[in-house]
């Protein structure tokens, strides 16, 4: 509300809640958890780009080694926020505006978050390479992620048992990116992708009971649309006024999106097709389009409706908050008891 406008800020919130945070809620997992401090992280990570204060570049890794802490996938998105400082140092590089004091304030506002996150999480790191050999040591992102279905992990992890150590087999049994790519052919892995999408788009569009379906899958593709649609007008401004010093917050967008996406896409086979992975992305999704639809040139967009001037985004959002409320009675009346959302 802070941020954005209260019928925006509304819609958000009501989106979060009932599509996301309602359909977990009846579950004692990490998953809320998560997803509200990866937000949190997301939401800091892209403000400390736009204006960048040492407060805010602490605050992000505190808040990502606090993510990291709950559930192990937050180190990414951290890694993919320093990458954009490295873009602005190349940007600024090929402008010929690079000096001494601006290497420093690149330099600190990229290392600032990576050293807060190693110290407070030294000593989980630390206990994970004193008990399995690796420093960042997960059964899940170390070995799970190259099975083909959760069967097949469970399978091998009752004889290896991962859980309790590096196991003691010879390395060409042990799961990894190597066999993994040895054993698999490109078509079996772009089918892999391709059948996880459809999983995921049945989850929460073509369910075969329409009312027990996740929900998200109009808002979602109504959001993406308007993003699709606003990106070109904003590509457009920065031209004009040939600014280029955002192109480092855009590249951190685009890439945080694109890899997290892909990799949780990658993982729904294990899991069992849900959605509890993809749905981290949905606050940081719901903050970039709220960024999106408040710049100036979405803001522009108008038309008359009886004598007065109305803003385009604000009718659409209106319309997509009564669409809401039909997804927020199915939740109340069927999903939240009915759904499987963990075990």
């Amino acid at each position: 509300f802070h941020k954005f406008s209260k019928l925006y800020a509304f819609y958000a919130i009501l989106a979060i809640a009932f599509l996301v945070f309602a359909i977990k809620s009846p579950y004692f997992q990490v998953e809320i958890l998560f997803y509200t401090l990866f937000g949190l992280a997301f939401m800091l990570s892209l403000d400390t780009l736009l204006s960048p204060k040492w407060r805010k570049s602490i605050g992000v890794g505190v808040l990502f080694a606090l993510a990291h802490f709950s559930k192990a996938s937050a180190l990414p998105g951290l890694l993919i926020f320093i990458s954009g400082y490295g873009i602005l140092f190349l940007s600024r590089l090929f402008s010929r505006s690079l000096n001494r004091g601006t290497v420093r304030h690149i330099l600190y506002h990229a290392l600032t978050p990576l050293v807060v996150f190693m110290a407070l999480l030294f000593p989980y790191f630390q206990e994970s390479k004193d008990k399995y050999g690796s420093y960042l040591y997960n059964v899940n992102t170390t070995f799970y992620i190259w099975f083909d279905s959760w069967d097949d992990a469970r399978e091998w992890a009752s004889i290896a048992h991962p859980r309790q150590g590096w196991p003691d087999m010879p390395d060409e049994e042990i799961p990894s990116l190597s066999k993994y790519l040895n054993e698999h052919s490109s078509d079996e892995i772009i089918d892999r992708f391709r059948q996880s999408i459809k999983q995921m788009l049945v989850s929460g569009c073509y369910g075969k009971w329409s009312r027990y379906r996740y929900g998200y899958c109009s808002q979602v593709g109504l959001s993406l649309i308007i993003l699709a649609l606003g990106l070109p007008l904003l590509f457009k401004g920065i031209r004009q006024r040939k600014d280029e010093q955002n192109m480092h917050i855009v590249w951190y967008v685009l890439l945080f999106f694109l890899l997290y996406a892909l990799s949780f896409v990658w993982y729904m086979p294990i899991i069992g097709g849900g959605p509890r992975t993809i749905l981290s992305l949905a606050i940081p999704l719901l903050w970039t389009i709220g960024l999106v639809v408040h710049a100036p040139q979405i803001q522009s967009l108008q038309f008359t409706l009886f004598q007065r001037r109305v803003k385009v985004f604000h009718i659409v959002y209106l319309l997509m908050t009564l669409t809401l409320f039909y997804e927020i009675y199915q939740v109340i009346a069927f999903r939240a008891a009915t759904m499987y959302g963990g075990n």
